[in-house]
């Protein structure tokens, strides 16, 4: 009777390890949509002094928290430069990146992303999770919207309409 319970026993086994697998790996290969806006970020006061970003220099601040390894950071990189690129006297755009990304200031060189300021900042002082982040913070450090992930057309186009239009 054992002999007939092995093989089902196994498929389970083989079944619950190919989905610990695609879990862990699925987002890179398969292009799961991330989530377009992290909720738990918005209404965090963040403090001037930690991250090094003085509020009151506009009435809005971006930060773009990136990794210089982060692929999908990467893969974004040509929506960040036109942010940047578009960023008014209303607008200043930061890039805040972990003390350990030592090829941080390379990786935006290389990628011709010209933002306001680069920030060094320890993990866990910004309500992030993962890279890339995008955090809208008012002139008094208030995180008004969070987008995390590569973004689709859609929520490109949340993020300017949001930044730029509201």
């Amino acid at each position: 009777m054992i002999k007939n319970w092995l093989p089902l026993v196994a498929d389970c086994v083989t079944i619950a390890v190919g989905v610990v697998v695609l879990g862990i790996f699925g987002a890179r290969y398969f292009d799961f949509p991330p989530s377009p806006e992290n909720v738990e970020a918005v209404d965090v006061r963040l403090d001037a002094t930690t991250v090094g970003v003085e509020w009151s220099a506009a009435a809005k601040t971006l930060i773009m928290v990136l990794d210089s390894e982060c692929v999908f950071c990467q893969e974004s990189m040509s929506f960040y430069r036109r942010v940047a690129a578009s960023a008014t006297t209303d607008v200043q755009v930061v890039v805040a990146a972990p003390p350990d990304d030592t090829g941080i200031h390379e990786r935006l060189e290389a990628e011709s992303l010209e933002p306001d300021a680069l920030v060094i900042v320890e993990r866990g002082v910004l309500p992030v999770s993962g890279t890339p982040t995008l955090l809208l913070v008012d002139n008094e450090g208030l995180v008004t919207h969070a987008w995390i992930g590569r973004l689709d057309a859609d929520g490109e186009a949340d993020v300017l309409n949001v930044l730029f239009y509201s």
